[in-house]
């Protein structure tokens, strides 16, 4: 029997048997992008990646379904890959900023040495011209898949993830033509400006989390995701903005701590956000 644990929330449950996932499924008690693990694996995957699928999961749940869903089902599968991409986020969560701020800060302390190096090598990347406006969306965009891996599977923040040029065209023509959009909304009375910062405010952290998805496809699952939300992402650009402004005043040292630790915390919200979609 097939002993598998399922994380949620940075919790670990189980172990379960195949029967008893199926089960968990069919009372929505857990979804197929959830991420779990078992004897043998070298990280966890979602429960729809394809080394769950062979051994059963999520098979007693669409035998359960309408008759159409049925006879979709007899359609075989194609993954590609070791796994297949979890369900693609639709929102519906919602997140505190005081929780997601305390999470940020628990990331900075258990990464403090790679968080600071972040901050230091972004910082000359950042300084060159032309080079810095293509790599810094991407090392950012690395920095939080370097967030979600410490989240999901405790595996500390290594600062060789920053230069992953996987995926690399995304990473950085997305960011840039949507800074682009929001400066010419802010040109246009300010106010679109604001609209599209907060629609496409979870840009980065959709990049982060689902590699491989075009800049395009990220910018509808952030609005999606942010929907029900933008107020409080606005009042949170205004703390973190206070954060900053208060961390620059010893010489400007604390944004060695503040610009990962706001980096960190806003994966943190994202992951709230889009719930269990």
């Amino acid at each position: 029997m097939s002993a598998i644990h399922i994380s949620k929330d940075g919790q670990q449950f189980g172990p379960y048997s195949v029967e008893q996932i199926n089960e968990m499924l069919g009372q929505q008690q857990a979804v197929l992008s959830d991420n779990a693990w078992m004897d043998g694996m070298e990280g966890r995957e979602p429960l729809n990646s394809g080394v769950f699928v062979n051994l059963g999961i999520g098979q007693s749940s669409a035998s359960a379904a309408s008759p159409a869903a049925k006879q979709a089902n007899q359609t075989p599968i194609q993954y590609s890959g070791a796994s297949a991409q979890a369900a693609v986020p639709t929102g519906g969560g919602s997140f505190s900023i005081g929780d997601s701020l305390s999470q940020g800060f628990d990331f900075f302390k258990a990464n403090v040495g790679a968080s600071i190096l972040f901050v230091i090598i972004t910082g000359v990347v950042g300084a060159i011209p032309f080079v810095g406006a293509l790599l810094m969306p991407l090392m950012l965009i690395n920095f939080m898949a370097g967030v979600k891996k410490y989240r999901n599977d405790a595996i500390p923040f290594d600062i060789g993830q920053l230069f992953d040029f996987s995926h690399a065209v995304d990473k950085i023509i997305g960011p840039l033509l949507v800074g682009i959009l929001i400066l010419i909304g802010t040109i246009f009375l300010i106010v679109p400006g604001i609209i599209l910062a907060l629609m496409w405010a979870f840009l980065f952290c959709v990049l982060a989390d689902r590699p491989g998805t075009s800049f395009a496809e990220a910018m509808e699952i952030s609005a999606a995701v942010t929907k029900g939300n933008r107020l409080s992402i606005f009042l949170f650009g205004i703390v973190c903005g206070l954060l900053a402004f208060v961390s620059m005043i010893p010489l400007g040292l604390g944004l060695l701590v503040t610009i990962p630790m706001i980096q960190a915390t806003m994966y943190c919200a994202y992951e709230s956000c889009k719930g269990n979609s």
